[in-house]
């Protein structure tokens, strides 16, 4: 989960439990998004999940756009987390590249896509995924300057880019379907992204 969410959880609920009941809801919307498709998924599809009546999740979740909004925040905060606990660790960043490249095989990865093709003709749903990522890519831009020792304009830009270059990658390896040849090809294209990388952020340390 983001900060975002870890905060409003501890302002909406008083006890541990119904915070626990809150996340299962969360997970069993996120569960029904990436297994049932965004247009197959219902309230009484998530209660079900959950264990829980639909009235509970309607308590937890008082409109559609509530629900999509955590979930979105939920998503990215997951897929984006291993990566930036690598950065944060020290560790080698072609390390840290490798440990997101390996998330095209991650569910929470997938659940993420479903919401975004989805959006494309859902406006509220649009507007809950521009604005989960407008606000996730600041955070994230903001971790990695600190991380990385960003400070010039041109650093910025760079690391713009290659943040860009990373999430295309990751995307379209995920969506694609892998043949033996598919493999090779994006095999090459993470070695050379990775290599540009490392080599430009040992330039920034």
């Amino acid at each position: 989960m983001t900060g975002r969410n870890v905060r409003s959880l501890g302002q909406r609920f008083s006890t541990p439990k119904s915070a626990q009941t809150y996340q299962r809801v969360l997970d069993a919307a996120i569960d029904c998004f990436r297994d049932l498709g965004y247009h197959r998924t219902n309230m009484s599809n998530i209660a079900e999940r959950a264990g829980v009546t639909r009235g509970r999740v309607q308590y937890y979740f008082d409109s559609t756009e509530h629900l999509l909004s955590d979930a979105a925040h939920a998503l990215l905060g997951r897929v984006w987390g291993r990566y930036m606990e690598k950065l944060s660790a020290g560790a080698a960043s072609a390390e840290a590249f490798d440990e997101l490249m390996k998330l095209r095989h991650d569910p929470d990865q997938l659940a993420w896509l479903e919401l975004v093709a989805a959006s494309r003709n859902e406006p509220t749903l649009r507007r809950v995924v521009e604005r989960a990522q407008t606000e996730f890519d600041e955070h994230a831009l903001e971790a990695q300057r600190k991380l990385l020792n960003i400070s010039s304009p041109d650093d910025e830009a760079k690391l713009r880019v290659a943040s860009d270059l990373v999430l295309l990658l990751l995307n379209a390896m995920t969506l694609s379907v892998i043949t033996v040849e598919r493999e090779k090809r994006f095999a090459a294209l993470e070695r050379a992204l990775g290599e540009m990388l490392a080599g430009y952020w040992a330039a920034t340390r």
